[in-house]
């Protein structure tokens, strides 16, 4: 898969999504809130289900009522479109927490 130019992601990228950088390696991040912690529990569930299904798995960060997502493609060290697909798939999973 080809990388995308971090550059021109800004306007691809979901709400709410940031790009980052970690030793120079770009990543989407971002950080989800929910009004219960059971309910960030199921979403991580949710994740980790849509994550094995694209066979790209993030880093997932469960705290109180907040999950942080980053998600970058490993074996390229940068942000492909798979990431771009697994970021709107974790819109569509939250959405099913509103």
């Amino acid at each position: 898969m080809e990388l995308l130019d971090p550059n021109l992601l800004q306007e691809r990228l979901a709400p709410g999504w940031e790009l980052r950088f970690r030793d120079r390696v770009p990543y989407l991040f971002k950080v989800y809130s929910f009004d219960h912690y059971l309910s960030g529990v199921k979403f991580v569930s949710a994740l980790a289900e849509i994550a094995e299904k694209m066979d790209h798995h993030p880093n997932i960060l469960l705290g109180y009522r907040k999950v942080s997502v980053e998600i970058f493609t490993h074996f390229q060290q940068g942000i492909t479109e798979l990431d771009l697909r697994f970021s709107q798939a974790c819109e569509t999973a939250k959405s099913a927490f509103l």
